[in-house]
């Protein structure tokens, strides 16, 4: 399902970008889950472009796929910097399964700022352009309900996959409990995977904001919590604060953060430290786990205390 051949590369050139060949297939440097692969391609004069082909192979449902393609038409459409959507596969009949093809960006992340101060509120800044998009009904009707995204683990029963954490139990219980109480805030479009890896620079600037296959409207808590919570797991958790403040000194207090930040960190459970690259790319797993298990506790236990204090 992760391989496609030459000439499958050369019919998406061919439906995509009608007249233009097929130069190289490349994969994407830094796709951490769905395979996705630059296509470089030259028209009959000559010139050359770049497609990027996004297949989703850590979730091949169609409705991701739809997501994906329409986040990044209304981020657009806002002015908002993102690949440009060209086509959308929701059968998998041209990409072999559900998926999109898209214009290319330049970039690259940046995971470890020299300046946290300005990278923070560069990204805050980022963020609140994407709160501030206006959406039609049609819009809202192609991208998924960021409530439903962001309370999956309480569908059916929780799940085993995230069970034998000790912080599993806490959480789960704490969301239980505090789910009914949640403030009313104007829905907003939300990226739902905000995070420096989806965010490329050029330049010392945001060049573009990549995956946006949970695209959502809800409450912009809801990303707001989902940076911070990386902030803590990466180890630049005072990013999480300055990014917190520029954020709210544009937006004023920002509700239910306490809620949503339990509920984002459900999502790395039950071993949060495999969600770093470090963990597999070096021998110190020992210490890379201890830290990130150290910042990932002060993270829930201060979100806890937020929640309960109903901030």
């Amino acid at each position: 399902m992760n391989e496609l051949a030459s000439e499958q590369f050369q019919l998406i050139v061919e439906t995509v970008a009608p007249g233009h060949r097929l130069l190289t297939a490349t994969p994407a440097a830094a796709a951490y889950t769905n395979s996705v692969h630059v296509l470089r391609c030259a028209s009959p004069s000559g010139s050359e472009m770049r497609l990027a082909v996004k297949r989703m192979t850590d979730d091949p449902d169609p409705e991701r796929a739809t997501a994906d393609f329409h986040g990044l038409r209304i981020a657009r459409k806002h002015g908002i910097p993102a690949p440009e959507p060209l086509y959308l596969d929701r059968t998998g009949d041209l990409l072999g399964i559900p998926g999109i093809v898209t214009g290319f960006i330049e970039g690259e992340q940046v995971s470890h700022p020299e300046d946290v101060r300005s990278w923070s509120g560069d990204i805050a800044q980022m963020l609140l352009r994407i709160h501030d998009a206006r959406l039609s009904a049609e819009d809202r009707s192609q991208i998924y309900d960021g409530r439903w995204m962001g309370l999956y683990f309480l569908r059916d029963s929780w799940p085993e996959t995230m069970a034998g954490h000790p912080l599993t139990d806490p959480i789960f219980e704490a969301v239980q409990e505090l789910r009914a109480g949640l403030r009313r805030v104007r829905p907003v479009f939300l990226h739902m995977d905000y995070w420096p890896g989806n965010i490329l620079w050029r330049r010392g600037r945001i060049s573009g904001l990549v995956d946006w296959d949970a695209a959502s409207y809800g409450d912009p808590a809801l990303d707001v919590a989902y940076f911070r919570m990386n902030m803590y797991l990466r180890g630049i958790k005072e990013a999480a604060d300055i990014f917190l403040d520029y954020y709210e000194s544009e937006s004023g207090p920002v509700e239910n953060l306490g809620f949503w930040e339990l509920a984002c960190a459900a999502r790395p459970l039950p071993a949060p430290a495999r969600w770093l690259l470090e963990f597999y790319e070096t021998r110190d797993i020992t210490a890379i786990v201890n830290r990130a298990e150290t910042d990932f506790h002060e993270f829930v236990e201060s979100s806890m205390q937020r929640a309960h204090a109903g901030r």
